[in-house]
């Protein structure tokens, strides 16, 4: 168990010796005792304040939590009270570093109730953890008040428990607002957007995190997404408001300002992110890490890219590398003799890949299973990049890769 999930001594506890939570760890077969002294205690948490899902918007601060004894056995029913409920060592701590303070709660007054209200819904038990992982405030706010309120509200408007579930389970934070007030806001300003009537449930179920944003904001997001040529209806729309609504204007002109460190020109990254929004949601060090893949290794261009930017949502180490190892591997055993589109390739189902390049080989090429689990490096076989762009970039000029 992490080392700040600790089990205070009956009659000993006077002080915790100060430590990190952030770095220290003990096992959770066990369970530890901590050392104590004679003075009261100070534990020195790193808090982090949690604006929507976004990562880049968690900003670390240090805070001085001060515990005397007696309430160390809070915390040692704290830490029981998640291991009890299934709760991870890695869910246990996201949940203290998001709020410290749950450490203290009473456990009968504040995080029972929370946990069984959430189940009254309807909500499973793994379900519970996900929403409370997410949204730790969820555990300090009031159910009268509040969560029961809110829920109620995103109920009457979604037009069934469960869609309001759903909307709750990808966006937790809809709680931190009152559901009626928010909802009245969104609406008016997904009315002013265009956005026809009929689609504004939907729009606001499959992005319930808007809920959270500030109207104003939303306002100014949305007129400037129809000013760059989005269609208001269109799915795309949907995912660019919502990721634009939650980063700010610096962060958004980093990630602009990455693709174009990487030969994009203005055009390509705005068919990019009217193709695929979610792109922009990368950190700067995965775009760069994406691209530089698909153009030093692959030699695709820029434009080649811009036009089909879904290449762009792949994830690298899970299927882009795995499938390119597998088809170099065949390659230079000379068991295919041509590779076919790039697409077709990257975008067939797993099991579809497993059946036509994996399982069909792998009992006459030994190492085939290794590059499909990433054992072996891409460039460590001799792959015939000239014919692969030749069979796969086969669409006229506007999609001649580079130069070797």
């Amino acid at each position: 168990m992490l080392q700040y999930l600790y089990k205070c001594q009956r009659n000993q506890c006077t002080k915790i010796r100060k430590t990190s939570l952030f770095v220290q760890f003990v096992s959770t077969r066990s369970g530890s005792n901590i050392q104590t002294d004679e003075s009261k205690s100070l534990i020195n948490l790193r808090h982090r304040k949690s604006h929507g899902l976004s990562k880049e918007t968690l900003i670390s601060e240090a805070k001085v939590l001060q515990l005397d004894p007696a309430k160390c056995s809070k915390v040692s029913a704290v830490i029981e009270f998640f291991r009890n409920h299934g709760f991870s060592a890695t869910q246990m701590k996201k949940l203290i570093r998001l709020r410290p303070t749950l450490l203290a709660s009473n456990v009968d007054k504040t995080l029972k109730p929370k946990l069984k209200f959430l189940q009254s819904i309807g909500f499973s038990e793994d379900e519970c953890r996900k929403i409370l992982c997410n949204n730790p405030n969820i555990f300090l706010s009031s159910i009268v008040k509040q969560l029961s309120p809110s829920f109620d509200s995103l109920k009457d408007f979604m037009g069934s428990k469960v869609q309001a579930m759903a909307a709750i389970k990808r966006s937790p934070h809809v709680f931190n607002n009152k559901i009626s007030h928010s909802l009245k806001q969104t609406v008016q300003v997904l009315h002013q957007v265009g956005i026809p009537d009929y689609q504004v449930p939907e729009f606001i179920s499959k992005a319930p995190i808007i809920l959270t944003i500030n109207p104003e904001k939303m306002s100014k997001v949305g007129l400037r997404l129809k000013e760059m040529g989005f269609d208001v209806t269109s799915p795309a729309f949907r995912a660019a408001f919502s990721l634009m609504s939650l980063l700010s204007h610096s962060k958004m002109e980093r990630k602009l300002e990455t693709y174009r460190s990487m030969g994009f020109s203005d055009g390509e990254i705005l068919n990019i992110f009217r193709s695929q929004p979610t792109c922009m949601f990368y950190s700067e060090e995965n775009i760069r890490a994406i691209v530089a893949f698909y153009v030093d290794r692959l030699h695709l261009s820029q434009s080649f890219l811009s036009q089909r930017p879904v290449f762009l949502l792949r994830s690298l180490e899970r299927r882009v590398i795995p499938r390119c190892s597998v088809m170099q591997v065949l390659w230079s055993r000379g068991i295919i003799s041509k590779i076919g589109k790039l697409s077709s390739m990257l975008m067939i189902s797993e099991k579809d890949f497993l059946e036509k390049y994996v399982t069909k080989y792998e009992s006459e090429v030994l190492e085939l299973l290794a590059a499909y689990r990433g054992k072996l490096k891409f460039d460590e076989y001799s792959f015939h990049l000239r014919e692969f762009r030749q069979i796969s970039m086969s669409k006229g000029p506007s999609s001649e890769t580079k130069a070797t």
